[in-house]
């Protein structure tokens, strides 16, 4: 079901049309309201071509053997604790002539299981001891790792090959065709390594019919990119994180009291959420809020967070700000920061105010929405740092992340790394007042990309450190229409100077007056099936000039478990343990690429989309 946007009393009436599709499946919430969870993983069964052929040694100065033990390794290193995943050979035992030996050479020699630390202690040293010695059974092996995943939930078959199947028949292709027609949830998604053309048509067609992925992989970096990328597509999107909060349905009186650092609620029906929070008046408060979408929800929805002290009306006395779903968006995400000064403060009973995040995205029988609420408050008297800033990360350290937590910290430079179409991956920086951020993203699309008819585009988006998206550029053009293009294109947002809002002063309307972190995001957005999950060549390229200023700027507190972006894995960056880490930041910092979340705006043939914000403080 998608969600029907609606129009309440709060937000003026607005004629827009937007345009898009929600690209990737996303976390959904608990049944109970107290607690949401993260979706069960999908079911994955790595099926590796240890023929004879993968001993060459043609894979970047080393055999194709060695790429791919280093490849399947970092797989193994980077799974989600709660991934099932299995792994299965074959060409691995038999070296003789004998045909019928040599096909029927395939082995499970890693059940599909969690990848808790024994177990993946266990399978690392099982490829280690990987030799290729025999045939290329690829049907025989298909049909052996469709049982070994089973019949229930999703499923998904990742085969990595450098050549034609020799021990046809069964055709490679027609197996894919028998299990597809068998009714199983299953996907094949295919990694030609080194392949020759004779045999990449073979792979491809066992990944079309099966509704799965091909990617092209050259060395152990391309091949181990293109695993990645592949394993995240099937792993998750974008995760919500935080610690589980079930806010008032009913307004203020009743809310919980929150303090402090990262909740995860959900929206149910078209019901708003409330919650209690304690500040001075002699404080500042961040609210920022997210809405986690698991389908496509109607183009005109809209979030607000407000705050204020309660009464008998919408708490908005000390913030209010609100956003409109974007074109490709499968998160709606919007913050804002109380304004200093005595003009600006109202002072709440007990200094204890109201938190609302208003729901105009989901209605009466959709399903429930993860909504992410980020809460800070800062002294207006502090002015001393804050906590350690996570050190900018290079080479493949640098892929993005799955979320705003998992965001990957980088530095000035260029970034490179492949991505799944419909992947939205996640990277953050640090900017101070004074300094310019300029963000260039370029994507290589292939000759024989699918050509979807008007609807793709190469789509680059930064959000403030409220967590609101930002304007890109003097025309706000995020997206890039991939129509008939082929070869290298990009999209550039900026240059946009850090300014720091003084508090007499109202807020920037672009999105960059508030010094901290910045996240950026890029994606290639397709409603069409064809082109989804093909892996292209991205770059990132960030520049930040300028001199920074001393800052007057009060620090906030998002607590000890509202991480904006690890500084290692496991780690808020002042030593403590996240809640964001530990499901997050090791497995999917370090996979390329995260799969997700799209947000951007589109101007497609006289359709016009317009990105709705308006700040306001009474």
């Amino acid at each position: 079901m998608y969600p029907r946007p609606r129009r309440r009393r709060a937000l003026a009436a607005v004629s827009v049309l937007l345009l898009g599709a929600l690209l990737s499946p996303m976390a959904t919430a608990s049944a109970s309201p107290a607690a949401p969870e993260t979706p069960e993983s999908a079911r994955i069964d790595l099926v590796l071509d240890l023929s004879g052929s993968m001993n060459e040694n043609d894979a970047g100065g080393e055999t194709r053997l060695a790429a791919a033990k280093q490849a399947v390794t970092r797989i193994i290193d980077t799974a989600p604790e709660e991934a099932p995943l299995g792994l299965r050979v074959y060409g691995a035992t038999y070296p003789g002539e004998d045909k019928k030996r040599g096909c029927a050479d395939t082995q499970q020699v890693l059940p599909v299981s969690p990848m808790d630390r024994p177990a993946r202690a266990a399978a690392k040293k099982r490829v280690a001891g990987f030799k290729a010695v025999g045939f290329t059974p690829i049907g025989v092996s298909l049909r052996a790792a469709a049982e070994d995943l089973g019949a229930k939930g999703e499923r998904r078959i990742i085969l990595v090959s450098d050549g034609d199947d020799t021990c046809a028949p069964p055709p490679p292709c027609e197996v894919a065709r028998e299990l597809k027609a068998q009714g199983i949830d299953l996907a094949v998604d295919v990694v030609g390594f080194r392949t020759p053309s004779s045999a990449r048509a073979q792979l491809k067609c066992i990944a079309k019919v099966t509704g799965g992925s091909y990617a092209d992989a050259d060395d152990a970096d391309s091949l181990t990119a293109d695993l990645g990328a592949l394993f995240r597509k099937a792993w998750r999107t974008y995760h919500a994180t935080g610690r589980p909060v079930a806010g008032s349905l009913t307004g203020c009186q009743d809310a919980p009291l929150v303090t402090p650092g990262q909740y995860l609620d959900r929206f149910t029906g078209g019901r708003d959420l409330y919650y209690r929070v304690k500040k001075r008046p002699d404080q500042l408060l961040q609210v920022s809020a997210t809405a986690v979408a698991e389908e496509g929800y109607g183009r005109g929805s809209l979030i607000t967070v407000a705050a204020g002290p309660p009464g008998d009306g919408e708490p908005r006395a000390w913030l209010r700000e609100f956003e409109q779903s974007m074109g490709w968006a499968n998160v709606i995400t919007t913050g804002g920061r109380s304004k200093p000064g005595s003009d600006n403060e109202k002072p709440a009973p007990g200094d204890v105010g109201c938190i609302m995040v208003e729901n105009d995205v989901t209605d009466s029988g959709d399903k429930p929405m993860p909504v992410e609420l980020l809460v800070g408050i800062a002294d207006r008297t502090t002015r001393a740092a804050g906590a350690p800033t996570p050190k900018p990360r290079t080479g493949a350290d640098a892929e993005g992340g799955f979320s705003f937590n998992s965001a990957t910290p980088i530095g000035p430079g260029t970034h490179r790394q492949s991505i799944a179409v419909g992947e939205a991956p996640f990277w953050r920086v640090e900017l101070k007042a004074g300094q310019k951020l300029t963000v260039r993203a370029g994507v290589d699309i292939p000759a024989d990309f699918p050509n979807t008819g008007g609807t793709t585009g190469w789509n680059l988006d930064v959000y403030n450190a409220q967590r609101e998206s930002t304007q890109c550029n003097e025309k706000n053009d995020s997206t890039e229409l991939l129509t008939g293009r082929r070869g290298h294109i990009e999209r550039v947002c900026g240059p946009w100077e850090i300014t720091e809002q003084d508090g007499a002063k109202s807020s920037d309307p672009k999105g960059y007056d508030v010094p901290g972190t910045y996240y950026i995001q890029a994606q290639i957005a397709e409603p069409d099936a064809r082109a989804k999950g093909l892996v292209v060549p991205i770059s990132l390229t960030v520049d930040i000039s300028g001199t920074p200023r001393s800052g007057n700027g009060p620090v906030f507190s998002f607590g000890d478990d509202a991480a904006q972006g690890p500084s290692r894995p496991g780690t808020n960056g002042n030593g403590g343990t996240t809640t964001a880490a530990k499901h997050e930041d090791s497995p999917l910092e370090k996979l390329a690429l995260p799969a997700g979340v799209g947000a951007g705006v589109l101007l497609l043939g006289g359709i016009a989309f317009y990105a709705l914000r308006r700040r306001t403080a009474a």
